[in-house]
């Protein structure tokens, strides 16, 4: 039988025949008196130190050597000593050593994870890949840690490369349900009473997912506050517009989305009626505003007459003259012209000049006649010469005559503003341009002639203007969309022209209000006729998976044709759950997408909530993932002591 030496409490050196290490430990304690391997923090830290991966092989070798250096014994005789007292401990107290050994593996385990968590199967990618290198990494230290405790005994490295694979490959899927269940245990306990509480767990995960990014969560909310509380989330994003038609071609559901968006598109009429209202200002009926305005020139016909009553003769010699003078340059229509008004100061079938005012009067009234219908400019301009040689001769002949001409000037002005204020938003060739309109309608405000006080034109083009956008409306009842491509057209010209007319806020108001009955009747069309395919493939496949039962996998043996049976009975009970599943997926999600006003807000408040704890729990589902992937990899490295 073997014969053993061991070092005793006092310091002796004392021979034991036992036929192992462990026995000749074991019989020398129970001779010894108290054992080296008692419960002390010593023992525990040091078992600790020892669970540590590939470095805790060099523990005892550390601790021997820093006793020989300070001249406490020998190297080999402190490595005996050390690793008797590490055997005694793992003896008497088995499972504190265990645990020690454990814990120690996953402190020095989780800063390896932290500084390469690629390495380790703890970052992105597919869990196939992730466990492919995270067995690799395990095989490595498993293998590189047997290699230091058994000296580089070539059967252990095997053993622990092979334990450490295995643990390794294994580590990044039980940490990631591990974390799955952590983080579905804190939802659990930690999900408040809201607007989803009676949605299930994977449908409120899908809507979470959607504002899941602070650029979604910006994008969304942005939409929803420009299209008010008429607004839906259909509307908001291309996925919940997908959830809309998703949720409307399963059956039993097309009602609750369509219904809600034809109940919205019936009130769109009045909606933007009202809205332009609040914005521009209610409309008027250019032709009406016409006829007021001629009656009101018309109603100047007594004062002119009052006029005339204190009115003095007029010589009219010095017109003549100049007009006879100009007639003989001429040629051509502006002779002619000439020739006619010179004609008009006569007394008519004579060569008199004629003094009455009025007839001078009757004169300016046909030179304006002739002014209206003329296109040739020259013509024009010496209609125009004549006109105001004729006007000056009655202002001297008719006192208080300007007054009542710029009241009379002042309503064929706004006649003109309010044809111009329809024209604004015209396209083509003989459109307005912005800078034209920015100097024309400020300028329009100046007054004319004897005229006190600011002009009527603005308001009139704006009423002109005003009405346009009313008949527009009127003409693109059903199709908002095309009311859009009218009023805005290309480029931004027309929202400049109103910011112009009406003021920037009215303006944009108004381009707003027509803007969101666009997006409204836009999402009904396309959930409601079933267009853009494409962009429900996302939540088709959410529900696709979720109307799709488990099932029983069989092979091409007897076995396997026993099996059949059973498969066909379970797939037809789990089919009608998963069908069910979907279909309470599809009304649930389906809802919040067209839900409206205080109850859309309530919910989205609900989904950012809900994203706001599932991220402030990431780190701790994280860690969890962490220490189970340590504590499998330390696990490992204790099988394979």
């Amino acid at each position: 039988m073997p014969t053993f030496e061991m070092q005793g409490p006092d310091g002796k050196t004392y021979e034991v025949e036992a036929p192992d290490m462990r026995a000749a430990a074991s019989a020398f304690g129970a001779m010894s008196g108290p054992s080296v391997g008692d419960l002390s923090v010593r023992n525990v830290a040091t078992a600790a130190a020892r669970g540590v991966p590939v470095l805790g092989g060099l523990v005892d070798n550390a601790i021997a050597g820093g006793q020989a250096l300070f001249g406490n014994g020998s190297y080999g005789e402190n490595l005996k000593a050390e690793q008797d007292r590490n055997a005694a401990f793992d003896r008497d107290h088995p499972w504190v050593s265990g645990a020690a050994q454990l814990a120690g593996g996953v402190a020095g385990t989780i800063p390896m994870v932290m500084a390469a968590p690629a390495a380790f199967g703890a970052g992105a990618g597919s869990l196939a890949a992730r466990a492919g290198i995270s067995l690799l990494s395990g095989a490595g230290i498993g293998g590189a840690d047997s290699a230091v405790r058994s000296g580089g005994d070539l059967a252990e490295t095997a053993k622990g490369a092979g334990i450490g694979g295995f643990a390794g490959g294994v580590a990044p899927l039980a940490g990631r349900y591990a974390g799955e269940a952590a983080n579905a245990a804190m939802d659990y306990l930690g999900r408040p009473t809201n607007a989803i509480t009676g949605i299930s767990q994977k449908a409120a995960d899908y809507a979470a997912d959607t504002l899941g990014t602070p650029i979604k969560q910006q994008a969304v909310g942005a939409k929803l506050q420009a299209l008010g509380p008429d607004g839906m989330l259909a509307d908001a994003s291309p996925e919940w517009m997908a959830v809309a038609r998703g949720a409307a071609a399963r059956p039993g559901q097309r009602d609750l989305i369509v219904n809600a968006l034809l109940n919205r598109d019936a009130g769109k009429n009045a909606r933007l009626g009202a809205n332009l209202d609040a914005s521009l200002g209610r409309p008027v009926v250019p032709s009406q505003i016409g006829a007021q305005i001629e009656e009101g020139q018309k109603a100047l016909g007594p004062a002119y007459g009052e006029a005339f009553r204190d009115a003095v003769a007029v010589d009219t010699q010095h017109i003549a003259d100049r007009l006879d003078g100009v007639a003989s340059i001429l040629r051509g229509p502006a002779q002619k012209a000439v020739n006619q008004v010179r004609g008009m100061l006569n007394v008519p079938g004579t060569d008199a000049l004629d003094p009455h005012p009025g007839a001078l009067f009757q004169t300016r009234q046909a030179i304006d006649g002739l002014i209206a219908s003329e296109a040739n400019p020259k013509v024009i301009q010496q209609l125009e010469i004549a006109r105001q040689e004729v006007d000056g001769a009655l202002a001297q002949a008719v006192p208080g005559i300007k007054d009542i001409d710029a009241q009379f000037a002042e309503l064929a002005r706004q006649r003109e503003a309010l044809q111009r204020g329809s024209q604004v938003l015209d396209s083509g060739k003989t459109a307005v341009r912005p800078q034209e309109l920015a100097t024309e309608f400020p300028a329009g405000a100046l007054p004319q002639g004897t005229q006190v006080g600011p002009s009527a034109v603005p308001f009139r083009m704006q009423q002109g203007t005003r009405a346009e956008i009313d008949r527009l409306v009127g003409q693109a009842a059903n199709d908002p969309a095309k009311l859009q491509q009218v009023v805005r057209q290309e480029g931004d010209w027309n929202r400049e022209k109103l910011r112009t007319v009406f003021g920037q806020q009215p303006a944009d108001d108004a381009l707003s209000a027509i803007d969101r009955e666009t997006a409204f009747y836009r999402t009904k069309n396309r959930v409601e006729n079933g267009s853009d395919t494409g962009m429900t493939n996302g939540f088709r496949q959410f529900l696709d998976a979720a109307a799709t039962p488990n099932t029983i996998p069989v092979e091409s043996t007897a076995t396997g044709l026993l099996l059949r049976g059973a498969q066909k009975a379970f797939g037809a009970a789990t089919q009608a759950a998963a069908d069910k599943r979907a279909e309470r997926f599809a009304g649930e999600l389906g809802r919040l997408a067209v839900a409206q006003g205080g109850e859309r807000d309530a919910l989205v408040q609900a989904l950012l909530d809900m994203v706001s704890r599932q991220q402030g729990r990431l780190p701790a589902t994280k860690g969890t993932e962490m220490v189970v992937n340590a504590l499998l990899r330390s696990g490992g490295l204790q099988v394979a002591q």
